[in-house]
């Protein structure tokens, strides 16, 4: 197939700094996904933009990543490279929902205007004691649900069990029925496919028009034959595509999906057209 140019809707650029702060209940997961030592040694910015070009990927979702507090990457890091690789990088900011409602709404106001985010990225299993978390239909989220409606920008949800030792259960694709029934303008992006509620997450994506799945974190030789079956067929318009890089890399995760013999005008709407269409990027 021809080179795309493919969108990865969800990655992170892991500095050296940024390394040494992976809290102990993530770092389990990284020997189970096999990923490259990047992920707890770090990298440049430049190196990442060279897997990127290696891979034949041109734009990456980077995304900012906190553990309560603890920034592994913070939005304002997520914001300088932006600013510095504006071709290669869109910003995607998070926030903390437990704070007061009007903080919140603040908050996602400045990531996306004075920082220039194009999208707010939640996960539900953070906002919890660890045992339990918060699931996305609560009210905690509505500052960020009305703000990103009037700013037109997507929320992107983590769903799905989580690889972390932390709750899966708020990670149930259909907890995102009620916030789409409530928000019909907000692009909503479940990521990290949904298993083992994945059909919950196709039936959502099918059955709403400002609902998506996004595969970060899953490697496509993995992918459920129903989800496969979606993406070639009736879901082929609501499919996009993602690594979570570095946890996956980029060379593998597109390389696997060209091993399910995809249309190239699935392939095109599943790497790149979807994403395209769903940030508001150029083409899209």
């Amino acid at each position: 197939m021809t080179n795309i140019g493919a969108i990865d809707a969800w990655g992170s650029w892991i500095g050296p700094e940024g390394a040494k702060r992976w809290p102990r209940e993530y770092v389990h997961i990284f020997k189970k996904y096999r990923s490259p030592e990047v992920i707890l040694k770090g990298m440049s910015p430049e190196q990442m933009i060279e897997d990127m070009d290696r891979a034949g990927v041109e734009m990456c979702v980077l995304s900012a990543f906190y553990h309560k507090e603890l920034a592994v990457v913070s939005n304002e890091e997520v914001s300088d490279l932006v600013q510095r690789n504006p071709k290669r990088f869109v910003g995607s900011g998070t926030v903390n929902v437990l704070r007061r409602p009007m903080d919140v709404a603040r908050e996602v106001e400045r990531l996306v205007k004075d920082l220039g985010m194009k999208a707010i990225r939640l996960e539900p299993y953070m906002y919890g004691d660890g045992t339990t978390g918060l699931p996305p239909n609560d009210k905690h989220y509505w500052p960020v649900y009305i703000k990103c409606t009037e700013l037109n920008v997507p929320v992107c949800i983590q769903v799905g069990h989580t690889g972390p030792l932390l709750p899966s259960e708020v990670g149930r694709p259909i907890y995102l029925d009620e916030v789409a029934l409530a928000f019909p303008d907000l692009t909503i992006l479940g990521c990290h496919l949904g298993q083992p509620w994945h059909e919950e997450m196709m039936i959502l994506a099918w059955k709403h028009p400002n609902v998506y799945v996004e595969t970060s974190a899953r490697t496509p030789k993995h992918w459920p034959s129903a989800f496969v079956e979606f993406a070639r067929t009736w879901g082929q318009d609501k499919v996009i595509w993602a690594t979570d890089y570095p946890l996956l890399p980029f060379d593998r995760a597109l390389r696997e999906v060209d091993g399910h013999a995809f249309t190239e005008e699935v392939k095109r709407k599943i790497v790149r057209e979807n994403a395209a269409r769903a940030f508001g990027l150029n083409g899209g």
